[in-house]
């Protein structure tokens, strides 16, 4: 099969991702590890948990399934009562993968306060994930500015959850115009994560 690329998020993973940053509406948004407010530069870690992070068109064909990966990114800003927390991507990786996956460029996110311990993530443009496969060979994905990555489910006595459930569009190659990313990844740094409204 010839590459199609996929991009993840967090990641995000990633993809997606996973850390976190990408903007439209300012709203009141903090990260905190325990009791700990988390400052701009702080390095955020994900790895694909749970199963598997597949791209399956809106007709319901798989095009890639990985098994592996994860998403680093780190903070710009520590958000507060005017401004959700936005950072930039500085790794999205995949692994064990039904097709040859690589990131192109990394991008970046932003996470938005929701309620409880929890958040949403958006994307604030720049990922670019490529796929190889037989059928449609070399694709682009990446997912647009302001385009919902997932979910982050925030504990203070556990690790965080990023639910991964974004629209991939192509960017280029003969694969379907566009297609859905999901994944489960645990925040595996820091060890407790959750969001607040600042």
């Amino acid at each position: 099969m010839k590459h199609l690329k996929v991009f993840g998020l967090a990641a995000v993973a990633a993809m997606a991702l996973m850390a976190f940053v990408g903007a439209s509406t300012a709203s009141a948004t903090a990260l905190y590890s325990g009791a700990t407010k988390l400052g701009a530069g702080t390095v955020i870690e994900a790895s694909l948990t749970g199963g598997t992070a597949t791209l399956t068109t809106t007709e319901g064909t798989v095009l890639d399934t990985c098994t592996g990966g994860g998403v680093t990114g780190k903070t710009s800003n520590a958000g507060g009562a005017a401004e959700t927390v936005k950072g930039t991507i500085s790794a999205l990786t995949w692994s064990g993968c039904t097709e040859p996956t690589t990131t192109l460029k990394t991008g970046g996110l932003e996470i938005h306060y929701t309620s409880g311990l929890n958040g949403t993530l958006t994307s604030t443009g720049g990922t670019e994930v490529t796929i190889s496969t037989t059928i449609f060979g070399s694709c682009v994905f990446t997912i647009g500015a302001g385009g919902t990555i997932g979910t982050l489910t925030g504990s203070t006595t556990s690790n965080a959850v990023l639910h991964v459930n974004a629209t991939a569009t192509r960017l280029s190659g003969l694969c379907p115009a566009s297609a859905k990313w999901a994944g489960t990844y645990t925040v595996t740094n820091p060890k407790t994560l959750h969001v607040t409204a600042s």
